[in-house]
């Protein structure tokens, strides 16, 4: 290894064992310190392994090893007190340059270049060998001492550094090549006649001089930044250069000592071109400086050798010392300043694009800061349209509540979330999730309050909407509850008031009374099937319709039912999307809504019906609104009237049941309730608009099918053939088991009955080649209809069957909707309608 003739032996060994195994990895270290110094380990594995590199790497070696000759040639210029001894070595500076910005594996060059100069300066081969190492050793430790203590970082912008260079590499690393030089040249005899601590002053010296002036010259230029300047700062560059070097010649061509007034000049260079402008403004006057000296001109050149000696260089470091120090001052603090900018700026960007609210007041609660995201939450434009306003009549809905907010504030002093009401520009009222503190200047109390505005406002509609939902599913399930054991009484009344009424010898006052009883057993009939419809417990027969068939259906009967002086209206969207409902449903729906309207209008309006296609995209919850709707193809149908009214305490209270405004007497308050259950029980949505005089608008969406309306058949009348077949009624309220047996066993058919499930499946067993029709109950303890239905039709194929059900939560579907084909009679039911029913199953 020619180019590394003086590397350590377990160094040596990792190289030739890396050449000799490319796979074995390269990792030696130099130790004996505290820390271990890496060696640029990753270059040297590449050099080894690469012949271009190696080629390269001595190329540079080369270069380096001719830059100190070069250098030491014009430093052998500033020699006073010994031939080989300048006053300013430049090789130094060159150097530990090298091999902080290339690397320390170029030591090479050093030594080499080290070697060549002392050579040619007269010094014999052996000890210009020893000057070469010490002065290699010398930059070697120096960058080792900056690197590896100092945090060492370029391009001298910060203190340290310039410290940690004069301290580390002028002062510490110096006596290293001093103390070896003077010791070859005591050796060799060439100190003779000059006293040894002379000598090696001078050397020490020389060598700081060189590294405090030559190092950041070229570190800084090699470094730095890309150089920008602009045509201003060329010109101003070029008076600083030429006010220098005039400066300089002129202080010392005079017989007065005021040299340092050239300090003002090297540090406006230091305060205009920062670091790089301080070592060019002191490497210029230095030389200039040594120039002047050596030849015996100047205030350095008055006194002996070693007294000029020392006033040169404690002028040189002065003056390096000053600007590199200033320049490193004002780079720092341009850093800082730089740096705080940047913190503001952050900061000023997390305010604005925040997506929560940002306030800051001051004591008596006058708005100094807010950010745009407080101003959408409160409805301005902007945040400077909040600077300035007063919080407790501006911003709060209850001034009295800041005062609490304040008082909570002082006490605690940090961050504490609080709910509050607050109000908008336009006045309607928020709900906010405040996290603020008092900021507090010692003893002088708060200076000004902080906090972070979060707006709860949907938050608290979502959790409306859910208690409004949990409500209304309440109310839903016992009305469906209360439903199905009425509807039992009421088919039980219903039958027996029937069975009287057919009796031709009952007397005329008897028969009355029975009418009056089966009048109100079909409103009681109709009640229980409204608070059905509510609940979302009915059954419904769905089919594909079109709204504008039902409405043009519906129309007549309106007219008939409504004053002249209410205008019916229908204004119909062509192609109409078809939904899926039961059209029977439908019709009641809009027949409670058109009564509704009726009502709200005593001295006659307007009535409209508007049906068109609707596209629903994502929608934000509003308050008093008890659902968000799922994106999708609606058909929307208004209902709007030119009524009175409501304000909005009624409006949250319409879809209740048993909630109306009418007189006592005049209505039950399930008109709206029912409509609503049928078309949420539908998978649609209904909403309303209204507010006090101003008329009313139902807005009710339901989903679109894709399948093309269905046509809808009436069904046939019974035919007047006498009935036959074998029934198996299956019913486990007893009074409604009789009455069906009864009116079954009336019109001619064999009737088998059941108590609950488990009787009816043996007794079908038994008889299942004679039992040609099965009706059940749905809701039954043990085993509920439909799964009878499932083992019988497992014993018997194309069984027919027809459910009965007064509440069918637990029964048929989850959803409460029949598939289709499905038989099914609501309770309480007619002898003729349930008679009808069992014909028609019969028949097909």
């Amino acid at each position: 290894m020619p180019f590394l003739p003086h590397v350590s032996p377990s160094l040596r060994y990792a190289i030739i064992a890396r050449v000799q195994d490319p796979a074995r990895p390269f990792t030696p270290w130099l130790k004996g310190t505290r820390e271990h110094f890496p060696i640029d380990v990753s270059d040297l594995d590449s050099i080894v392994k690469n012949p271009s590199d190696l080629l390269r790497y001595a190329v540079r070696v080369v270069l380096l090893a001719a830059a100190y000759v070069l250098a030491g040639r014009l430093g052998f210029t500033a020699s006073a007190i010994h031939p080989v001894v300048s006053s300013a070595w430049p090789p130094s500076g060159v150097a530990l340059a090298a091999l902080l910005l290339m690397g320390t594996r170029f030591w090479p060059g050093i030594a080499l270049g080290a070697f060549i100069v002392n050579l040619t300066g007269g010094i014999a081969p052996l000890p210009a060998t020893g000057i070469a190492a010490g002065n290699t050793l010398e930059v070697f430790v120096a960058a080792w001492l900056l690197t590896s203590f100092a945090g060492f970082r370029l391009p001298l912008e910060r203190l340290r550094d310039v410290f940690a260079l004069v301290v580390l590499g002028a002062i510490a690393s110096t006596p290293v090549s001093a103390s070896i030089g003077v010791t070859m040249l005591t050796l060799s005899g060439g100190a003779a006649g000059i006293p040894l601590g002379t000598i090696w002053l001078a050397w020490f010296l020389g060598d700081a001089m060189g590294i405090l002036l030559v190092a950041p010259l070229i570190l800084t230029w090699a470094a730095g930044a890309r150089l920008r300047l602009s045509a201003r700062d060329t010109i101003e560059a070029s008076v600083l250069i030429v006010v220098l070097v005039a400066f300089t010649a002129a202080l010392f061509q005079t017989p007065y000592s005021y040299v340092y007034a050239i300090f003002p000049v090297t540090i406006w260079a230091a305060l205009r071109f920062g670091p790089r402008g301080a070592a060019t403004a002191s490497f210029i006057v230095s030389a200039l400086a040594i120039g002047y000296t050596v030849r015996g001109v100047g205030p350095f050149a008055t006194s002996t050798v070693v007294n000029n000696l020392f006033e040169l260089d404690t002028f040189i470091g002065l003056l390096a010392l000053t600007a590199m120090i200033l320049a490193a001052a004002i780079a720092e603090r341009r850093t800082a300043e730089s740096a705080l900018r940047r913190s503001r700026q952050q900061h000023q960007d997390i305010v604005h694009y925040a997506s929560v609210g940002v306030l800051q007041t001051d004591p008596d609660g006058k708005i100094l800061l807010a950010n745009p995201a407080l101003a959408r939450i409160l409805g301005y434009d902007g945040p400077e349209q909040l600077i300035g306003r007063d919080m407790a009549s501006d911003v709060y809905w209850d001034r009295a509540q800041r005062s609490a907010i304040v008082a909570k504030f002082d006490s605690v002093g940090e961050v504490t979330p609080s709910e509050v009401q607050w109000k908008r520009r336009d006045g309607s009222p928020i709900w906010v999730d405040v996290h603020g503190r008092s900021v507090r200047d010692g003893a002088d109390g708060t200076i000004y309050f902080e906090g972070f505005v979060f707006d709860l406002t949907g938050r608290k509609s979502l959790e409306l909407q859910f208690w409004q939902a949990q409500k209304m599913e309440a109310v839903g399930r016992l009305a469906g509850g209360v439903a199905h054991d009425f509807n039992n009484l009421l088919t039980v009344i219903a039958s027996c008031t029937e069975f009287v009424l057919a009796d031709l010898a009952l007397p005329d006052e008897h028969r009355n009374d029975l009418g009056e009883v089966k009048k109100a057993t079909d409103r009681a009939t109709s009640l229980t099937r409204q608070l059905l419809a509510f609940g979302r417990t009915q059954v419904l027969r769905p089919s594909t319709i079109c709204l504008n068939d039902r409405l043009a259906e519906l129309h007549p009967m309106l007219k008939r039912l409504f004053e002249t002086t209410i205008d019916i209206r229908i204004e119909a969207a062509p192609d109409l999307w078809a939904v899926r409902a039961d059209p029977g449903q439908i019709e009641q729906v809009l027949l409670n809504l058109a009564i509704n309207a009726r009502d709200a209008m005593p001295d006659g309006g307007a009535l409209t019906f508007v049906t068109e296609n609707c596209v629903v995209t994502a929608e934000l919850p509003a308050p008093n609104q008890e659902y968000t709707m799922k994106p999708g193809d609606y058909v929307l149908l208004r209902v709007r009237d030119t009524g009175v009214g409501m304000d909005e305490d009624t409006q949250r209270k319409i879809f209740e049941p048993f909630f109306t405004t009418k007189e006592i007497g005049k209505g039950t308050g399930l008109g709206l309730a029912t409509a609503y259950g049928i078309v949420k029980q539908s998978g649609g949505y209904i909403k309303v608009r209204t507010g006090p005089g101003k008329g009313a608008e139902f807005l009710i969406y339901l989903p679109r099918s894709e399948a093309a309306p269905d046509k809808i058949v009436p069904p046939a009348p019974r035919n007047g053939c006498p009935a036959s077949g074998t029934v198996l009624v299956v019913e486990d309220e007893a009074g409604v088991r009789q009455a069906l047996q009864r009116i079954l066993t009336a019109d001619g058919y064999t009737v088998v009955t059941a108590a609950n499930g488990a009787e009816a499946l043996e007794v079908f067993a038994a008889r299942r080649q004679d039992i040609d029709l099965l009706i059940t109950d749905l809701v039954m303890p043990a085993m509920g209809g439909r799964e009878l239905a499932r083992q019988c039709c497992a014993l018997r194929d194309k069984l027919k069957v027809i459910y009965l059900s007064g509440y069918t939560r637990d029964s048929l579907l989850s959803q409460q909707t029949f598939e289709d084909g499905t038989e099914f009679i609501e309770k309480p039911f007619t002898r003729d309608a349930i008679l009808e029913r069992i014909a028609r199953v019969l028949r097909t």
